[in-house]
């Protein structure tokens, strides 16, 4: 299923909003993707016919990547595509001269806190009522992860 990670450019953005839209309760803006494309690094997830499945958005501090979106389009979920997806951007920086992957995620997100721990993530922290939510706030758990 999943082939590569390609680098992210304005051309994506209308699929990428296409798919944010579908995935999450507050979707990012497309102004805030523009800005991620201006700010980071970011990848749109492909198979071997360059079929996009999905997307990462990485913004880079000194010496830290820290992951602020990851995103599987709803027909690949469950699929192993995010598994994937995260090993191959891990790879993808192991010689390079960032040091740490940093993230947040939801606290009622058990499949992708699950998902981080099996890579080798560790907690960090907790992030009191940082995402909103349909009926008021949500505490995020802060990740890393050594490179």
């Amino acid at each position: 299923m999943f082939s590569y990670l390609r680098l992210m450019d304005e051309q994506d953005l209308d699929w990428v909003m296409a798919v944010e839209q579908r995935v999450h309760l507050l979707p990012w803006s497309k102004r805030g993707f523009e800005q991620a494309l201006l700010d980071g690094v970011s990848f749109v997830i492909s198979n071997q016919d360059h079929q996009a499945l999905g997307y990462l958005v990485v913004q880079t501090v000194l010496d830290e990547l820290h992951l602020l979106n990851l995103a599987i389009d709803q027909t690949f979920q469950g699929q192993g595509v995010a598994q994937m997806a995260m090993k191959a951007f891990i790879e993808r920086f192991e010689d390079s001269p960032f040091q740490k992957i940093l993230l947040e995620v939801r606290e009622s997100n058990l499949v992708a806190r699950h998902l981080y721990l099996k890579l080798g993530f560790k907690l960090d922290g907790v992030r009191r009522n940082y995402y909103q939510t349909s009926t008021g706030r949500e505490d995020a758990l802060l990740m890393s992860l050594v490179i």
